[in-house]
């Protein structure tokens, strides 16, 4: 890796682990998500380095700041949908509204409510249980964090310089993989859950 990562400075005792950001076919990873997980929490920090962000975006005419925001609503729409646990069937035309809603979010990230990891001033958003914010603070990356089981503004971050504690996940067919297996106490949520969400914003 060519940039160094954020994760917790708290010790998780059940299992960490960490899977790259897959980015454009025969380029580097986008960025790297490390994984945190103990019996009542669990946090996702995902790092992506500002120069190969920035260039990507650039070559769009995007806004940065705009897609780190779609990254951050996107992954949290995703992670709500894998932790559907409650029997029913999934409304027609669910996940075409989930993605209009996540870019409509990202559309006004400027509105979201704030909070600080120690110094960093960090917006966040919320869905199904889980709490989901980035930070700009950082001069050489984007900083996203997903929590459900603790509160995202009680998180404190610390460079990760050394990956040896961290499992890798090595299958392709896991990388992304939600891994609730490692906590069981997780919300249980339903399609209903959801949409009621996108009634509300």
């Amino acid at each position: 890796m060519d940039f160094v990562p954020w994760g917790l400075e708290a010790s998780w005792p059940s299992r960490w682990w960490v899977e790259p950001i897959s980015g454009r076919s025969g380029y580097p990873p986008r960025g790297i998500r490390l994984g945190h997980a103990s019996s009542n929490a669990m946090v996702l920090m995902c790092t992506m380095p500002r120069h190969r962000f920035d260039e990507e975006v650039a070559s769009t005419g995007g806004d940065p700041i705009r897609e780190v925001a779609y990254e951050t609503t996107f992954a949290l729409i995703n992670l709500a949908l894998h932790q559907i646990r409650v029997p029913g069937a999934r409304p027609d035309g669910l996940v075409g509204s989930l993605v209009q809603f996540a870019n409509q979010q990202a559309d006004r990230y400027r509105d979201w409510v704030t909070t600080h990891w120690g110094l960093e001033e960090a917006g966040v958003v919320g869905m199904a249980g889980w709490q989901s914010g980035f930070s700009v603070a950082y001069p050489d990356a984007y900083v996203i964090a997903h929590a459900c089981g603790v509160g995202i503004d009680t998180l404190r971050l610390q460079p990760v310089h050394d990956l040896s504690g961290y499992e890798l996940a090595a299958d392709p067919m896991q990388l992304g993989a939600m891994h609730w297996e490692l906590w069981r106490s997780n919300p249980a949520v339903g399609y209903e859950d959801l949409a009621k969400v996108m009634v509300a914003r």
